[in-house]
């Protein structure tokens, strides 16, 4: 891209050399320096010349400026490509005069009176309104275009024929620049340098990527995109009960975010009667007490109805009466006496005599001895 930039400018200058012997990296313009558009006639109407008549009802024309921070500022091109790309568009198409040009280099304030519609002819430029006045140090602005993209081409096709948008997006890119030093790009008293000129019956807008030296100085220069017309549709959420709601956002790019029913948008409860930190809409009533026979772990709010009774029981295992399904102790376990179990019966009983082994008593059970 930088070479085919090379072989076009050294055809010109060496100054475009220097110009565009290295991409076009942008740098931010300092605050103060901008674009702006004014106005030169709106509805031109109907114009009789020595070509006959020209119909430019509906037709306005508007200039495009670079404003400036300092008198000797100095506004060197307007380029585009592929990274830093120059749009100039308008909603129908732009006029051409027959005797006019792409730029205003050839252009003769004299003929205006016989050729009314000449001033208002379409053109870019860098300062100049028509041909250059070289004994005040003007000097022709000049473009840069690519095969594959004749912008200026397709801007102004000639022979007054209705001209196209400008687009300059391509790989190789283009300009219109003037030289450093050319009095015509110098910023001046009223910090405004001329950049084109643009007459339509549609509405204009655009971006142009500006090449500018502050103070004049080549080393401390600046390229920055410069936006004007319509502001372009800002995309981003429009719904202002969306917690991402953009008050700058024109189309909506279905990026809202709803707080869920009940909240707002940092997740704090609209209505919560008893501040416990559950919205009043969520709050679900029931019996909070883990240790009653009915608790509720879906419960948030207590509502009474604990009871502790249909589960209370014993809780003991070992118990004669253990309850498997008690979850509450209620003090009632009982236990069978020692060497019996629950039923009274001889947990063990060798002679089967009903009196339990370890309660039997050895010794002489003759009533009719001695002993």
């Amino acid at each position: 891209m930088v070479l085919y930039r090379l072989l076009l400018c050294l055809s010109l200058t060496t100054t475009c050399l220097a110009l565009h012997a290295r991409p076009l990296m942008s740098s931010p313009a300092p605050d103060g320096y901008e674009v702006s558009t004014e106005v030169v006639t709106e509805d031109i109407g109907m114009l009789v010349g020595a070509l006959g008549i020209t119909d430019l009802t509906g037709y306005s024309c508007t200039r495009l400026y670079v404003i400036m921070n300092h008198e000797d500022d100095f506004m060197s091109s307007v380029s585009g490509d592929i990274l830093n790309p120059t749009y100039v568009s308008t909603t129908t198409d732009f006029y051409h005069a027959i005797l006019g040009a792409g730029t205003p280099n050839g252009i003769n304030s004299l003929l205006f009176p016989v050729y009314p519609d000449l001033a208002y002819d379409t053109w870019v430029t860098i300062g100049l309104e028509g041909a250059p006045n070289s004994a005040i140090g003007e000097a022709n602005v000049s473009t840069v275009q690519a095969t594959d993209n004749p912008w200026l081409t397709n801007f102004d096709p000639g022979g007054g024929l209705p001209g196209g948008d400008i687009a300059i997006d391509d790989m190789i890119g283009g300009a219109w620049y003037a030289l450093n030093g050319d009095a015509n790009g110098i910023a001046g008293e009223d910090l405004k340098v001329l950049v084109g000129q643009f007459t339509t019956t549609g509405e204009i807008s655009g971006q142009v990527y500006c090449q500018v030296f502050i103070n004049g100085n080549g080393q401390t220069e600046f390229r920055d995109t410069f936006f004007f017309g319509p502001a372009a549709d800002v995309e981003g959420c429009t719904d202002p009960d969306a917690c991402n709601f953009d008050a700058e956002a024109t189309s909506d790019d279905g990026s809202c975010e709803l707080p869920d029913d009940g909240l707002d948008c940092d997740g704090n409860c609209l209505a919560d009667a008893d501040e416990d930190g559950i919205c009043d809409g969520d709050e679900v009533e029931g019996c909070a007490d883990e240790g009653a026979c009915n608790y509720d772990g879906d419960a948030t709010d207590d509502d009474g109805s604990c009871e502790f009774t249909s589960c209370a029981g014993c809780l003991d295992d070992t118990a004669c009466n253990y309850d498997g399904d008690a979850t509450l102790d209620d003090g009632s376990c009982t236990y069978a006496d020692a060497g019996y179990d629950c039923d009274g019966n001889c947990l063990a009983d060798a002679d089967e005599d009903g009196i339990c082994d370890e309660f039997e008593v050895a010794g002489c059970i003759d009533e009719g001895a001695c002993n």
